[in-house]
């Protein structure tokens, strides 16, 4: 008999290290799954061609008729009344009417309890609300679909902590995502975990990777976004962003608005000028920019104490 047997000893090496430490390996290993999930895709997808197809062939086989007899059984009463339930069956107004309202006394039994508490998710008080520039990234983020393939969750084990946070060695807190609207936790990792990759990589890093992923990690899969280099940020609709986030208690400051475009400049030119003391030449209000902010504030907002 074959058993399984799964330890600490498969995940770290006998000197306490991660054993796969560079994700990109697992993805390498597993592509070939990828293509098979592809296919299985390609096959369920070449089905409802097949099943549209044969609907309008079969629609196309048979005739109309405008005026065809019909006939229906005549309708006998029933001699029992049914009951109370048969009572309300047969009012369908009254039915719907009661069926709402007993819904409200349930949503209310569970919705009235968490308003009359200030926030049953733990406050840290060094997470602060996004920059007007990060939140442009994170909404280009959002578009793009990256969290269709990295979560930004570090769950609480040794083996995830290591690999996407090994220099913090802190795990994902509750408190961190107050200000997350909407939230990108997910589960999908066709590549790695980015809740920590802030101040991972210098700026410089990202602004190639998003270009070219393979030449900055070998054996990437990831596509390469060419038009964040070209298509510039729309900050006119950044002072109403401002406002929707305060009325559902992101703690911007009052008239805060007026102050965003200036603060977003100031840090987009910061970034601008790294990136130019590198050699690559971009704009303040390239999307680029804006996501390369995003990306570097991932994580940074609490950081391990100190020993």
């Amino acid at each position: 008999m074959c058993q399984l047997y799964v330890t600490a000893h498969d995940v770290h090496t006998v000197d306490g290290f991660l054993r796969y430490q560079n994700f990109l390996e697992t993805t390498a290993q597993i592509l070939p799954m990828h293509v098979l999930r592809a296919v299985g895709g390609s096959f369920y997808l070449i089905g409802v061609f097949v099943m549209i197809y044969n609907l309008l062939k079969t629609a196309k086989q048979g005739s109309f008729e405008s005026d065809e007899a019909v006939e229906v059984a005549p309708m006998i009463k029933s001699a029992s009344s049914g009951g109370w339930h048969h009572t309300l069956e047969s009012k369908p107004v009254l039915f719907t009417a009661l069926a709402l309202v007993a819904i409200l006394i349930g949503g209310v039994i569970e919705m009235v309890p968490t308003f009359l508490i200030r926030s049953n998710v733990p406050t840290i008080a060094s997470v602060k609300p996004y920059t007007p520039l990060e939140l442009e990234g994170r909404d280009i983020y959002i578009r793009e679909g990256c969290v269709g393939c990295h979560s930004q969750m570090v769950r609480p084990f040794r083996s995830e902590v290591q690999r996407y946070d090994p220099s913090g060695g802190e795990y994902s807190k509750a408190g961190e995502y107050i200000y997350d609207h909407p939230f990108l936790w997910g589960s999908k990792r066709t590549g790695p975990d980015l809740h920590r990759v802030g101040g991972k990589y210098a700026d410089s890093w990202h602004f190639r990777h998003m270009l070219t992923p393979a030449e900055v990690s070998n054996g990437s899969i990831m596509p390469a976004y060419p038009w964040l280099y070209e298509a510039t940020v729309d900050k006119s609709t950044l002072p109403s962003k401002i406002a929707a986030l305060r009325k559902i208690g992101v703690p911007y400051p009052d008239d805060y608005e007026k102050q965003a475009l200036i603060d977003y400049e100031q840090q987009a030119n910061g970034i601008v000028n790294r990136l130019k003391a590198e050699q690559y030449e971009t704009v303040a209000d390239a999307e680029i920019v804006a996501l390369i902010a995003y990306l570097q504030r991932l994580g940074q907002d609490i950081k391990l104490k100190e020993q």
